[in-house]
């Protein structure tokens, strides 16, 4: 009798199909959406619902923690699921965004409904370095024009144009 199968394999043996739930996981939760293959957003979203429904109905627990932590393998990322889960609008959604160029694979965005990510401020130094330095004249390379035989000038990358090998073997 025909069994249906209760989880999607994606091509991958069991132990590189857990560390690509593992790291998609991760990368959803640091920055809120992730653009993949079409099966793979699939098998996203039931793994981030099944994720976020294990910690709306426990209680914050020693053990839910360490679970967490197994998962995502920060404290940070297990604060920021833990934060999500308190979000009164909270979900996953899947939107089909086009086609991969090289194999034409589908492409989705998987995107958690109401996750807010914190963003990096970078204050930007001005130095007086760049406007100290000054620019110094390098002298040319006489002796390399005259080993070469050419008068054309050579910089720093010298091109010296090769003659086709004649014979078969050299092609």
């Amino acid at each position: 009798m025909f069994k249906r199968q209760s989880f999607k394999k994606l091509g991958r043996k069991a132990s590189h199909r857990s560390a690509l739930k593992k790291n998609l996981l991760r990368s959803i939760f640091q920055s809120g959406h992730v653009t993949t293959t079409t099966p793979k957003a699939k098998m996203l979203r039931g793994e981030v619902q099944s994720l976020l429904n294990k910690v709306v109905k426990s209680e914050k627990s020693l053990n839910l923690f360490r679970d967490l932590e197994s998962i995502l393998g920060t404290r940070k990322l297990v604060d920021a699921v833990i934060a999500y889960t308190g979000v009164s609008k909270m979900g996953v959604k899947v939107l089909k965004v086009g086609f991969r160029p090289g194999d034409n694979a589908e492409k989705s965005k998987v995107e958690l409904v109401g996750f807010k990510v914190e963003k990096k401020t970078v204050v930007k130094k001005e130095t007086k370095k760049a406007e100290e330095t000054k620019e110094v004249e390098q002298p040319e390379r006489k002796g390399l024009k005259s080993i070469l035989g050419t008068g054309k000038s050579v910089g720093k990358r010298m091109t010296v144009k090769r003659e086709r090998a004649r014979t078969r073997s050299g092609l």
